[in-house]
């Protein structure tokens, strides 16, 4: 466990040393679901989790699919494009089946 989070902060630190090259950077990570809240508008989900400072962004088309089946404390494995939000990067998730419960 401890090095899994070694791993995971050795990646979210070299993101955030070397910068993010735009949207073709995939990343898959996991971690334990700190908070979930819904956007002001729109649908849209957003997660942060115990594992990196990026948030983790929901697009209503899957927020609609995954809704309620995740809370707080959940450890969940996550895949998504790393793509910039108002100046900060993001992991922005495409598919329902790229956020699952472990």
């Amino acid at each position: 466990m401890v090095l899994l989070l070694m791993a995971l902060s050795s990646l979210a630190v070299a993101y955030w040393a070397f910068g993010v090259s735009g949207s073709d950077d995939e990343i898959s990570l996991s971690g334990r679901i700190v908070s979930i809240r819904e956007t002001r508008t729109g649908g849209h989900l957003i997660i942060t989790l115990d594992s990196t400072p990026m948030q983790i962004f929901l697009p209503a088309r899957v927020a609609g699919k995954v809704r309620g089946s995740l809370s707080p404390g959940d450890l969940v494995q996550v895949r998504g494009r790393v793509s910039e939000y108002m100046g900060r990067s993001e992991i922005e998730v495409s598919r329902p089946s790229d956020i699952a419960r472990l």
